[in-house]
């Protein structure tokens, strides 16, 4: 392992789901879920449902918690919301416009297990 590698350190870089069919706890309470339509008209507004925690449920404490979740669209940002711990749940429901293909993507971040990433979500846009 070279200086620069991020392996086994999850505050390096992005977290993604490793085997998608055998999730580990960690990758069931922290990948972000995204459910949008398949298809859409171009320019037209659609809603875009982001959850942390849909396969296993994230704890929401003082000390463990879900800082913000990030929306984009390839790599154009669409948005942000940020969360408050005991308060709030790690879910957001965004209404979007897309003029391209370009495949939705959540990112969150966990303050003790650092940022993860969505599957790309392909929408056709027609």
């Amino acid at each position: 392992m070279n200086k620069y590698s991020c392996e086994g350190d999850i505050f390096c870089g992005v977290n993604t789901v490793k085997d998608k069919e055998n999730m580990t706890d960690l990758e069931k309470k922290h990948t972000p879920v995204i459910d949008a339509p398949e298809k859409v008209n171009k320019g037209e507004p659609f809603e875009v449902t982001v959850e942390v925690g849909k396969y296993m449920k994230h704890p929401n404490t003082l000390g463990h918690f879900i800082q913000w979740i990030e929306l984009y669209s390839g790599n154009t940002f669409l948005g942000r919301t940020e969360f408050t711990p005991e308060f709030s749940d790690p879910k957001i429901k965004m209404v979007v416009m897309l003029k391209h293909g370009h495949p939705l993507i959540a990112v969150e971040r966990c303050n003790l297990h650092g940022v993860w990433s969505s599957e790309p979500k392909t929408i056709k846009v027609v």
